[in-house]
């Protein structure tokens, strides 16, 4: 029968209080996954005041799972996520079913290292920051994963298809789902790698929305900033379009004639080197104090890089055959404004921060001379790091198919506690990669919305082994 209990509770100034609790009716699940379809992963999440206690805890979870196979995935990770205190000791496990989470949290009891586990120490974090970098993410069916299993990613990007289409003459579904289509150009194309990585960027953005993760600011690299316009608000998704359609048809003009290249120097330092080089070879961006990206002639480049390496200089050069931000650049500028003149954007609702500038930005800044700019002059990261750092940001989400900022975003918030993780990986497009991503944001401190992230999934409280006390003697 239903449950009841009654409460009385009773003051010494004679203030009582009666309750009679009543056990609610059980949930019905929202989504039912379709006979032989296969199990979705999720995360389950554990913690303890210390490592010992944290080890030991999994140990009690694993054991108890091992007399009790059938039970529901959903059900343990919404009891863990929503009904269990967060300890500073924290781990983090992607599963697809029980036998998969208890043998990860048997490994975790015994110290033994898994795919399946992240672990971390939360202490307090900062503001959220999405960082959306430039060309170099890509890869063949970098959406395929997430468009079967994601209703918000195949919605988004079904967006952008209709936005990119009567730009582009192709379709960026197809793209991203790694189809061949007839009459489709080459996917490694840079007309289509960008208006591709552009969509997975809107995608990916509208995806980590839904699992709770609101970015304060927004952040983005070269072409990276025309997705970020896009989700700070600034720009339409029909703008954003326009100008990631426009610039890539421009730079396709003058491909085969240059290059880029990565120096582990300051920036100061590599202008040196440059120097002999006229205005062959530029500072196409600087992404930390002693990192510069170098863009320019073809030839001129690899003459650069042999000599770096010559002296022990970390150099090589990026798979591009176009030289962005340098003087290649200034005959496409007068189309290319042209074609932008009629962008006009207004307010970002998410605080936009400019790697062209290196501050924020209000957002009506952003019209089609900016992009011509965008294009043109070097990529001040740095300065944009900084500034977001200085402003209380301090959690870095990189929303990219693969992290290609990750060892920037890293070095350059070092100092002020930066955590910093990605989204997708080459070969792991799917939800579970995303799910252990927002496992390291929550180990790692920043405060996760499981209510937001699990949904619906899980319709009973289960009851979960209760904490793993430590005790030591007094005497």
């Amino acid at each position: 029968r239903v449950r009841r209990a009654g409460v009385s509770a009773f003051g010494l100034s004679g203030t009582n209080a009666h309750l009679v609790i009543e056990e609610p009716p059980a949930r019905v699940p929202q989504d039912t996954a379709p006979a032989g379809a296969e199990p979705s992963a999720l995360p389950v999440v554990v913690s303890g005041r210390s490592e010992e206690a944290l080890r030991e805890q999994a140990g009690r979870w694993a054991r108890w799972l091992d007399s009790r196979p059938g039970t529901a995935l959903a059900d343990i990770a919404a009891t863990a996520a929503r009904h269990r205190t967060h300890f500073p000791a924290r781990a983090g496990v992607v599963a697809t079913g029980t036998e998969e989470l208890a043998a990860a949290l048997h490994a975790l009891a015994e110290g033994r290292e898994t795919e399946r586990a992240v672990l971390g120490t939360a202490v307090p974090r900062g503001k959220t920051v999405f960082v959306f970098p430039g060309q170099g993410s890509q890869w063949a069916g970098m959406g395929r994963e997430l468009l079967e299993t994601s209703t918000v990613f195949a919605e988004t990007i079904d967006q952008c298809d209709v936005a990119l289409r009567p730009l582009t003459g192709w379709s960026v579904r197809s793209v991203l789902a790694g189809e061949e289509t007839e009459g489709a150009p080459p996917a490694d194309r840079v007309d289509v790698v960008q208006p591709a990585l552009f969509a997975m960027g809107v995608g990916l953005a509208a995806v980590w929305r839904s699992l709770g993760v609101e970015p304060a600011a927004v952040v983005g690299h070269s072409q990276g900033e025309v997705v970020a316009a896009v989700v700070s608000g600034a720009l339409t998704l029909e703008q954003g379009a326009l100008v990631v359609a426009a610039r890539s048809r421009a730079v396709l003009d003058v491909s085969g004639r240059g290059g880029m290249a990565l120096v582990e120097r300051p920036v100061a330092e590599v202008a040196g080197h440059l120097a002999p080089h006229g205005d062959a070879l530029s500072v196409a961006a600087v992404n930390t104090t002693g990192s510069t990206v170098v863009s320019g002639a073809a030839g001129a480049l690899e003459e650069l890089v042999a000599t770096l390496q010559e002296q022990g200089v970390f150099a090589r050069t990026i798979r591009v055959d176009y030289a962005s931000h340098s003087a290649q650049m200034d005959p496409l500028l007068p189309g290319l404004a042209a074609r932008l003149a009629d962008v006009t954007p207004g307010r970002a609702t998410t605080a936009f921060y400019s790697t062209l500038l290196g501050d924020a930005v209000e957002g009506p800044e952003l019209d089609g001379a900016y992009w011509c700019r965008n294009l043109r002059e070097p990529v001040r990261f740095d300065r944009a790091l900084e500034r977001l750092l200085a402003d209380g940001h301090t959690v870095f989400v990189e929303i990219s198919a693969h992290p290609v900022l990750a060892m920037p975003l890293t070095d350059g918030s070092a100092d002020h506690g930066g955590l910093v993780v990605g989204s997708l990986a080459r070969d792991h497009g799917g939800l579970d990669q995303l799910w252990r991503n927002l496992n390291l944001l929550h180990v790692g401190g920043h405060t996760v919305d499981w209510d937001a992230a699990l949904g619906d999934r899980g319709t009973a409280l289960l009851p979960l082994p209760t904490y793993a006390f430590q005790r030591e003697r007094h005497w």
